[in-house]
């Protein structure tokens, strides 16, 4: 049986959006927005969000996610957040 490949595995992500090194990156860029959803202005709920996703072409590994620049990364509220995923597809870039 083939397992169809995704960016992330949903489980091994989620591990990585508690460390503290996402912490502190998703800190910075909350403050950088003011603490609101560069959406819909919205103050609760906020994630951040990865414009595009990277892997590394050689290996396959992708970048962790407090790697990225800043204009990679994006404050938005949950349902924003959603329907923004809903709609597309988040692009991935080989390095």
């Amino acid at each position: 049986m083939k397992i169809k490949s995704t960016p992330m595995n949903q489980t091994s992500y989620s591990d990585l959006l508690r460390r503290t090194e996402w912490q502190l990156r998703r800190r910075t860029i909350l403050r950088r927005d003011g603490f609101r959803c560069r959406n819909c202005g919205a103050g609760a709920e906020l994630e951040v969000h990865h414009r595009q996703y990277r892997r590394h072409r050689r290996s396959g590994a992708f970048v962790m996610p407090w790697k990225y620049s800043d204009e990679l990364l994006v404050t938005l509220c949950r349902p924003c957040h959603l329907a923004g995923h809903r709609q597309y597809t988040v692009p991935v870039v080989n390095l």
